[in-house]
C-alpha cells in the first residue's frame, strides 16, 4: 500500500508498517555501527600502539601483518566471516569490527612515532618512568584524538557495510534491517518504490550525518586544517 494518512511511509506485501520497521531497524543498525566500531577501535589501538610505541622489529612486523590484512578485499573478508560464524546480530557486530581495524592502528602508530620524539616523552624516558606510565599518561591521551575522528567515519562505514550483507541476503535473520527491506523491495514480483526510497534515504542520510560529524570532529581539533582548506 502507498503511503497514506494512516501509513506515512507506506505498508509492505504482507502490510506491515514501513515507517515502523525502519524505526526498528534504526536501532539495529546504529548497534551493529557503534558496537562494530568500539570493536576495530580496541583492536586498532592495541596493534597499533605497539608498533609506535616499540618501533624496530614489533613495527616491522606489524606493518607486514597490517598490509597483509588490507591486501584482502573487505567484502569478501565478511563473506567469508559470514559462512563461518552465521548472521545473527552479535556475530555481526564482531565480523564487521574485525575487518575495519587497520584503519586505526595505521593512524595511531603514526600519532606515537611523532610523539615518541617529543621533548617531553624523552624526558619521562629518561627520568626512569616505566614505559606502562608513559604509554598511557603521555602519549594515549595526546595521540588518542586523530583516532577518534576516525572512529566516527568508521561507525558509517560499519552501517553500510552492515547494510550491504543484509541486501545481500547475508545479514541478521533475527532482526529487521535497512538492507533487508532494500532486499524485499527488488525481491517483490511488483516493485513499491516507497519500499526502496525510504530505507535507502535513511541509509544515506546516516551515513552522510557521521561523515559531518567526523568533519567537524576534524576541524575543532586540528583548526589549522580547516584554514588551510579553505
Amino acid at each position: 500500500m502507498a503511503p497514506q494518512a494512516q501509513h506515512w511511509f507506506g505498508t509492505e506485501e504482507n502490510g506491515a508498517d514501513v515507517l515502523s520497521r525502519m524505526i526498528h531497524a534504526s536501532r539495529v543498525a546504529l548497534s551493529i555501527g557503534f558496537v562494530a566500531t568500539g570493536i576495530a577501535l580496541f583492536i586498532g589501538i592495541v596493534i597499533g600502539g605497539l608498533m609506535g610505541f616499540f618501533s624496530g622489529i614489533v613495527d616491522m612486523i606489524g606493518m607486514r601483518f597490517v598490509e597483509i590484512f588490507e591486501a584482502i578485499p573487505t567484502l569478501f573478508l565478511l563473506l567469508t566471516f559470514v559462512a563461518f560464524y552465521g548472521t545473527n546480530l552479535l556475530w555481526m557486530m564482531v565480523i564487521i569490527g574485525l575487518t575495519s581495524w587497520t584503519g586505526y592502528s595505521r593512524y595511531l602508530r603514526a600519532e606515537f612515532l611523532k610523539l615518541r620524539e617529543q621533548d617531553y616523552v624523552q624526558a619521562a624516558r629518561a627520568s626512569g618512568i616505566p614505559l606502562t606510565s608513559i604509554l598511557f599518561r603521555h602519549l594515549l591521551p595526546n595521540g588518542i584524538a586523530p583516532v577518534l575522528v576516525v572512529a566516527s567515519f568508521g561507525v558509517a562505514s560499519a552501517i553500510l557495510a552492515e547494510a550491504t550483507l543484509s541486501f545481500l541476503g547475508l545479514g541478521p535473520v533475527d532482526a529487521p534491517s535497512w538492507g533487508q527491506m532494500l532486499n524485499q523491495a527488488v525481491r517483490f514480483s511488483s516493485f513499491n518504490w516507497w519500499m526502496a526510497v525510504f530505507p535507502g534515504g535513511a541509509i544515506f542520510l546516516t551515513v552522510f550525518a557521521y561523515n559531518l560529524i567526523g568533519d567537524a570532529l576534524r576541524d575543532a581539533i586540528d583548526p589549522h586544517l580547516s584554514v588551510a582548506e579553505s
